[in-house]
């Protein structure tokens, strides 16, 4: 390890002083290889990839090495600048390992140290993403104040903090079921509720204070206790939102103070939620919402088709309320209300729209939605998942094109999705570190689409590249973290350059910020190119949840069920720690839970069989020859499930 920081020493001294020289000569000549890596680690079963810049032609020999060894444990050659070793699966979870480079013009150059163990990169986010929704809660987070007057700092109408909160946990209840509860509903009322209570003013917070009071006197409170945190940040985006429907975005927006489309829209992803978080919400609040979002619903224009393609501020992403569409109508079927099939409707004349009049080739569609990109994938994907049969011809086909636009401008040395076909390869002005963030949930869910094996693998290889890219692997070997220290493990180096402190919404203070990443100016190996805006946003961290909700969902699946002699025998995989719970069904109806252990890679159990029933730790449930028995993991749309016919 001490030969790895004297390594990393030189090449500091050397860049500080070519810093120097290069207000005469903007060329980098770095003193080293450089080998840029995921720092906070590799999934043991995902594509795994580095970046060699300064070798971006040809190729140079690799090994790896525990981080305090020397013995080589794998070895390979870049290509045009890319290692390769996803062939490599240790066993230990806990080991680091670096990655040592030789040959070429350059000395020999050696990684930061990393760590591969299955599920990494979703266990490792999980609570720095859930901590930072905490700490960024306008009045009641970490700094008391409440810049743009929403339920979270900085945040807006299209910033998608509740929708990214039931992603993440529809993908994986378990997981958040089991962490720690950290937020107190009575501290905190407590706490604004006292008459010396001061709000530190910010822009745009007129209203904020007296909507947390009223938030904390007037909406039923959380009901039990050790609420899972995710759910507490549920319950305040809504119950504030119901208080202090009408915001104004305050960074330059034409549009004034209103309820927006964008965040009433916010509110069907609670409401299809509740029959599975019931037991921590009332059901008063639950009704308050479905009258607020059904008397608004037509009002604010979401039964009509959304036409507006937005600017990259990211305010107006195509395709925003297909999603919301559908979970109304799921929502309106479930309570037997009047007037269901209006939102499958007009879900099915937007993607219909989209189909017909969205240019993929245009990456303002796209790429140039920047953090809120994530919202036309993931409506369009869960349309055609399911609703297949009621899904506007063509649909598979249009999935299919933006997978081919994706995989054709990621062919470079970063794996890394270009603005566009030329010379930009970030959003134009943008700090795109949302951007970035939220790509994996795009190319993770077009990948459970496309039907060639080869460009499935492609967009997984690039979706991956993307969380590479965030957490290291991109043109500045650094984490997109400005204080890594705060909330994320194991990182080496952090985004070099900050934004000013105490100003705006005071980001840095909150845990599992993420702050910046190169821009088109560093690319395709320029580290002394011009930093983007280095401030970070609620909304590049929720378009960041939403790529660990959809990882989660992607990694979640079943791998076989068996009936033997004794019973029926499960195998799964699933990012969980500890008990793995799945859902028992029989022909269709929810009957208990069987709680499967841990292996290596795996959970395993067995639903035991006696005299026609199955064995379930609550009851013994009766069955017969030709029942389809089935388990499942997940909730809601992002269930997933295995059958057998008994």
């Amino acid at each position: 390890m001490q030969q790895i920081r004297s390594a990393w020493l030189a090449v500091s001294i050397f860049l500080f002083a070519v810093s120097m020289a290069d207000a005469q000569d903007a060329t980098f000549r770095p003193a080293a290889h450089w080998v840029c890596v995921n720092q906070t680690g590799y999934n043991t079963s995902a594509p795994k990839r580095f970046t060699v810049p300064t070798a971006p032609q040809g190729s140079v020999d690799f090994y790896i090495t525990t981080g305090a060894g020397n013995t080589p444990l794998y070895k390979g050659k870049t290509h045009n600048g890319i290692g390769d070793f996803t062939g490599f699966r240790p066993a230990d979870p806990t080991q680091t390992y670096v990655i040592q480079v030789k040959g070429g013009r350059l000395p020999d150059g050696t990684s930061y140290p990393f760590r591969i163990a299955p599920f990494l990169i979703e266990k490792e986010g999980l609570a720095p993403s859930v901590w930072f929704m905490n700490d960024c809660r306008s009045v009641t987070g970490v700094h008391h104040s409440a810049y743009g007057g929403c339920p979270w700092r900085d945040g807006t109408y299209y910033a998608y903090e509740v929708p990214s909160l039931i992603w993440m946990y529809l993908s994986n209840p378990a997981a958040y079921n089991n962490m720690p509860a950290t937020v107190s509903y009575d501290s905190l009322k407590a706490m604004v509720m006292k008459p010396d209570f001061k709000l530190i003013k910010g822009l745009a917070d007129e209203t904020a204070l007296a909507s947390t009071r009223k938030y904390f006197t007037t909406v039923d409170k959380p009901l039990g206790k050790q609420i899972p945190d995710v759910l507490m940040n549920v319950h305040w985006g809504i119950g504030y939102y119901l208080m202090n429907p009408e915001t104004k975005d305050p960074s330059g927006d034409s549009l004034p103070r209103q309820l927006h489309p964008q965040t009433l829209a916010q509110f069907a992803f609670f409401l299809y939620a509740y029959p599975y978080v019931d037991k921590w919400f009332s059901r008063e609040l639950y009704q308050q919402a479905l009258y607020f979002a059904r008397s608004n619903w037509e009002k604010v224009g979401l039964l009509e088709v959304q036409r507006e393609v937005g600017s990259s501020k990211g305010r107006h992403a195509p395709g925003f309320s297909v999603l919301p569409n559908l979970l109304m109508y799921e929502v309106a079927k479930r309570e037997k209300l009047p007037g269901a099939a209006a939102y499958l409707q007009a879900a099915n004349k937007q993607v219909a729209w989209i189909i017909d009049s969205l240019n993929f080739e245009d990456p303002l569609v796209t790429k140039g939605q920047r953090m809120s990109e994530h919202m036309l994938m993931s409506g369009i994907a869960i349309y055609l998942l399911r609703y297949k049969d009621q899904a506007p011809a063509g649909l598979q086909a249009k999935i299919e094109q933006w997978a081919d636009i994706v995989v054709r401008r990621s062919d470079n040395a970063w794996d890394f999705r270009k603005y566009d076909g030329d010379t930009a390869w970030a959003v134009p002005s943008y700090n795109e570190v949302g951007n970035v963030a939220g790509f994996p949930a795009s190319a993770l869910l077009a990948a459970s689409i496309v039907k060639n094996p080869a460009k499935k693998q492609r967009l997984e290889q690039i979706a991956y590249a993307h969380f590479d890219n965030l957490y290291g692997r991109n043109p500045l070997n650094a984490h997109a973290a400005h204080h890594p220290e705060k909330g994320f493990r194991g990182i080496s180096k952090g985004y070099p350059n900050g934004y000013i402190e105490d100003v705006t919404a005071r980001l840095e203070l909150c845990r599992g910020s993420l702050s910046c990443v190169p821009g088109t100016e560093m690319y395709p190996f320029h580290p002394l190119g011009k930093d983007r805006h280095l401030e970070g946003w609620i909304a590049h961290n929720t378009a960041w949840n939403m790529s660990l909700a959809v990882l989660s969902w992607y990694d979640n699946h079943p791998v076989s069920f068996t009936r033997k002699q004794d019973g029926l025998y499960i195998s799964w995989q699933a990012p969980v720690t500890g008990l793995l719970p799945l859902t028992v069904f029989v022909n269709g109806e929810k009957k208990g839970v069987i709680s499967l252990t841990a292996g290596s890679q795996e959970f395993k159990g067995v639903l035991k069989v006696a005299q026609s029933s199955l064995l379930l730790a609550q009851d013994r449930v009766k069955i017969k020859k030709g029942d389809r028995i089935g388990v499942a993991y997940g909730d809601g749309f992002l269930e997933k499930k295995m059958e057998l016919v008994y």
